[in-house]
């Protein structure tokens, strides 16, 4: 079963902002999340979206399931690296805006983020 991402909102972790500032909760939409997973920030700007989650689930088995998610909706993974701390980064190209995928390894499991890019709405089209 698929879980999707829906704007999911952290009260009291969000700086107040003007809206025409702020990138749509579009930008994360059908986006797969990882479960176990609970929200522990959501932070905006701008130009991203991140939502970060915590789950006690090793790093490694929450990148092959977004990598195996990822595949079955037909989104590319056009960039995949593992630093030498572990830390799992996960560049997605889909319709619509980019998606980054973040692990990094924590002492209880993982700690791993969502961050979806706003429209670039500075271009014109020539």
């Amino acid at each position: 079963m698929a879980l999707v991402l829906a704007g999911v909102i952290l009260p009291g972790c969000e700086r107040a902002r003007p809206a025409e500032e702020r990138p749509s909760v579009d930008v994360m939409q059908q986006a797969p999340l990882f479960q176990p997973a609970r929200v522990t920030e959501r932070h905006t700007s701008r130009e991203t979206v991140e939502t970060r989650f915590h789950s006690p689930v090793a790093a490694d088995s929450i990148a092959a399931w977004y990598r195996d998610a990822f595949d079955r909706r037909g989104w590319e993974i056009v960039g995949d690296l593992t630093g030498p701390d572990g830390v799992i980064t996960l560049h997605v190209a889909r319709e619509g805006p980019p998606l980054w995928v973040i692990i990094r390894p924590s002492t209880d499991g993982s700690d791993f983020s969502l961050i979806g890019a706003a429209p670039d709405t500075t271009r014109t089209e020539p």
